[in-house]
């Protein structure tokens, strides 16, 4: 019971203190200091607008006036009274405004003043921020009018709204607006400064990756990228609290840019995604977005056009490659086993982006919620995915260890399973018998020996894989040998591709049994075919024989075969390939090796 007692108080001890700890923290920031500013005043205009200053129309927060249709002059009153020496807050997106009280002029804004005198607009003069006029003393008898200019006629329909909609009254200290749209800010700046240092992360553990020769280096590289950019448009893409022109033309061409960059990466990562059908679709498409975003950039670089205003081409062209990147993911899911739910994320993403860009729950305080929304969904389900393939690698790599380890002590076993005494045997007779009655066919058969026995020799004591065609002028010495033995049997090649790696002597011990246990069953002849190929996910060889078969149940003896169960020990823990073995009694054997394509993910192949 004193124990139990004990227990509980030192389990007390630890509690409490964290608890009111927590007690503390929320307290004092409910009564901070900021919690008793002043709250900014929303002020609500109404009256009327027009675009020619002939044609009115009335206006509330109903109206629909677009800032598509040009120019327009809003005049109207505001809800209550503003004292002389307060501030008036506006929010305006890409947008030019002078404000007028009962027909003077108290406020106008640097694009505005540009127009007035011809001069083009600068970087520096548009943007998406808040701005604010130091008021006189304006009634509700008073008429207020705004005039807007729109330089874009794009991406911004609704700037005019927004901004009669966020008139707000603060008296003259900054952070009274800062702190009143801090909720609305932080969360979108925080997680785009969170994802930007995931991101130099990601091309961090990429750059090593390729150090380490890893198949994961491409897929990283392009994540990070794509994790890099796409926090800093969420970055960029936070409103600024007052106009200062070196910020405002760093956020709206960082915004820009990023958001360009972060949807060409996201690109680059499907096309990885896809199977070599789609993929060389896939990168076609990509190639022409790159070409697109450096044609629209480079004038945006040498001042031919603001970087703003390509939006108007990128947007369409981005419309089509999301379009087609969404068809070839759909293809590649009714295809493929694996993979779904990346291939699902990518294309919920470019459905994302398709939304985004046209406006679809777009908000004064934010833009793009779709794609940075799923963005960080599939970020997640990234890592969550690259976290499992490390621990399947990591198991991997003590799998191949202890694979390592019984291939070297059965060192011995294996060179003697592959120089059968037999075969050395009865070659030896063979040029016994050739020296006497055809001297050349016999110096020829020491000739291809010699060159058969060094092959072993040399092959057996390499730890590392070959290249198939290496590997195939090995078997041919040993095909040469037995074709001067025995003239009827045929040994055919097929091979397509042989510029890929595989485990010293795997193919040639297929093909002395092809010859052994399927030629030798027959009465005459027969042929041995020799096959190499890719497919989308696999690089394949195929040994096959028209001989006698056998029955697949001489597997289940474990003690039998063992030069079989090495060659597929050797397939596995050095390629993650497999070996299938299928016979049919009286019609002949195939074996297949298959070994998986660098860098991509491919199901189990069952068989013996």
């Amino acid at each position: 019971m004193i124990r139990s007692r004990n227990k509980w108080m030192k389990l007390m001890a630890i509690i409490l203190p964290i608890l009111l700890a927590t007690i503390c923290l929320i307290k004092v920031i409910k009564n901070d200091n900021q919690a008793g500013m002043p709250i900014p005043r929303e002020y609500v205009f109404t009256g009327e607008y027009s675009y020619d200053g002939i044609n009115w129309y009335p206006y509330n927060e109903d109206s629909n006036i677009s800032a598509f249709e040009g120019d327009v002059i809003v005049k109207g009153h505001l809800d209550a009274d503003i004292e002389e020496g307060a501030i008036l807050n506006f929010y305006c997106n890409h947008i030019g405004v002078s404000i007028y009280v009962n027909g003077e002029r108290v406020y106008i804004d640097a694009p505005t003043e540009i127009k007035e005198y011809g001069i083009d607009l600068m970087p520096s003069m548009c943007g998406k921020h808040w701005d604010r006029m130091l008021c006189p003393t304006i009634t509700t008898e008073d008429e207020i009018e705004f005039r807007f200019i729109n330089y874009h006629k794009y991406g911004n329909k609704d700037a005019y709204k927004e901004a009669l909609r966020s008139l707000l009254i603060t008296p003259q200290d900054n952070t009274i607006l800062e702190v009143y749209l801090k909720s609305y800010i932080k969360p979108f700046e925080m997680a785009g400064y969170t994802l930007f240092v995931v991101g130099v992360m990601l091309l961090g553990a990429s750059f090593s990756a390729v150090v380490f020769r890893s198949s994961m280096a491409k897929r990283l590289f392009g994540m990070g990228a794509t994790t890099l950019f796409t926090g800093g448009y969420m970055v960029f893409d936070v409103m600024m609290i007052y106009i200062l022109d070196e910020l405002l033309v760093i956020k709206t061409y960082g915004r820009q840019l990023c958001l360009m960059l972060a949807v060409y990466f996201m690109g680059l990562l499907i096309c990885d995604g896809l199977s070599t059908k789609y993929k060389k679709v896939a990168e076609i498409v990509m190639g022409a977005s790159a070409i697109i975003i450096l044609l629209l950039i480079l004038p945006a670089t040498v001042g031919k056009i603001l970087l703003y205003d390509t939006q108007l081409f990128w947007i369409p062209a981005q419309y089509i490659i999301s379009v087609v990147l969404i068809v070839l993911c759909l293809l590649e899911l009714k295809k493929k086993q694996g993979k779904k739910v990346e291939l699902i994320t990518y294309i919920f993403m470019n459905g994302a982006i398709m939304l985004d860009m046209a406006g679809v729950g777009y908000r004064m305080y934010y833009s793009g919620i779709f794609f940075k929304a799923l963005f960080v969904i599939m970020l997640v389900v990234f890592l969550l995915d690259g976290a499992k393939k490390m621990i399947m690698n990591h198991q991997a790599s003590i799998k191949n260890m202890k694979l390592k380890e019984e291939l070297e002590n059965s060192h011995i076993a294996l060179m003697l399973s592959q120089i059968q005494p037999h075969f050395i045997y009865n070659t030896l007779g063979t040029i016994g018998e050739f020296c006497e009655e055809e001297p050349k066919k016999a110096a020829d058969l020491v000739q291809k020996f010699s060159l058969y026995l060094r092959g072993n020799f040399t092959e057996l004591d390499n730890p590392m894989p070959i290249r198939l065609s290496k590997e195939l002028e090995h078997v041919k010495h040993y095909a040469d040998i037995e074709q001067i033995r025995f003239p009827d049997m045929k040994i055919e090649y097929d091979i397509q591709n042989d510029n890929f790696l595989i485990p010293a002597l795997t193919i040639q011990p297929l093909v002395e049994n092809a010859i052994k246990h399927g030629l030798m069953g027959l009465e005459t002849g027969g042929t041995v075919k020799i096959s190499s190929y890719a497919t989308d996910n696999y690089y394949e060889v195929c040994v096959e024989d028209n001989g006698v078969g056998f029955d697949e149940s001489v597997f289940e003896d474990g003690k039998k075969h063992v030069g079989i169960k090495n060659i597929r020990k050797r397939i596995e823990g050095m390629c993650g390939g497999t070996l299938v073995i299928d016979s049919v009694i009286g019609k002949g054997t195939t074996a297949v090796i298959r070994i998986p394509k660098e860098g991509e993910e491919h199901d189990s192949v069952g068989g013996r």
